[in-house]
């Protein structure tokens, strides 16, 4: 992935044996949070906890997986997380129900390191490109000036990365303010600037606007 800053992994299961597991697996790559419930799961979004993807449980007492996940989309602060459903049910009936509630994918118990990390560097990716997309579309719809066919040849140089930091620079943005509206690290939008410079041939951030103006 491009992001550099840890990721941030939320584990849902009743099974407090397996989420002491998932955190050992996952906490070398990944920032880990825990729930023993769907109730404490949607909570945790209520509070303000923010993760990057859900692994959630089918089968939990109470609110169960599919519940849990309903609930989660329901509510403005767990639309758009990506959900990826931990079972031992096996059975196509229950993939597809749960693909249609909006999960993105299944793992199956026991849980293998290997394919457990491929899965979550796979959805998080996809899901920082679609915030990528959807930034682009916000401020292709809100043009300020821009002129349609510099922006047009400016998403055919540049990679979708470059393209959305070097938007926002020409929009006068600091580095700061660009990690935070892309979910990158300030040094991680600095080396992309730096990038930038090189492919534009500039030295200085002022000069980006004019392709974009």
């Amino acid at each position: 992935m491009l992001v550099t800053t840890k990721s941030k992994i939320f584990v849902v299961d009743d099974d407090v044996v397996l989420l002491t597991v998932m955190e050992e697996l996952l906490k070398e790559e990944y920032e880990v949070s825990l729930a023993k419930s769907g109730a404490q799961a949607i909570r945790f979004l209520e509070k303000g906890g923010s993760p990057d993807l859900i692994l959630l449980d089918i089968e939990m007492p109470g609110m169960d997986g599919f519940e849990t996940l309903l609930t989660l989309r329901s509510c403005e602060a767990g639309s758009k997380i990506p959900v990826i459903y931990l079972t031992g049910i096996a059975g196509s009936d229950s993939e597809a129900h749960g693909l249609r509630l909006g999960a993105v994918d299944y793992i199956r118990k026991p849980v293998t390191k290997e394919v457990l990390l491929a899965r979550l560097a796979l959805h998080l990716d996809n899901a920082c490109k679609q915030r990528q997309l959807e930034l682009m579309e916000t401020q292709q719809l809100d043009t300020d000036g821009v002129q349609p066919s510099k922006l047009l040849h400016m998403k055919e140089q540049l990679s979708q990365t470059e393209f959305a930091v070097a938007l926002l620079v020409a929009r006068g943005h600091t580095n700061d303010e660009i990690g935070k509206q892309l979910n990158y690290s300030p040094a991680y939008v600095k080396k992309v600037v730096s990038r930038l410079f090189d492919r534009l041939d500039i030295d200085k951030r002022s000069a980006v606007k004019r392709f974009f103006y």
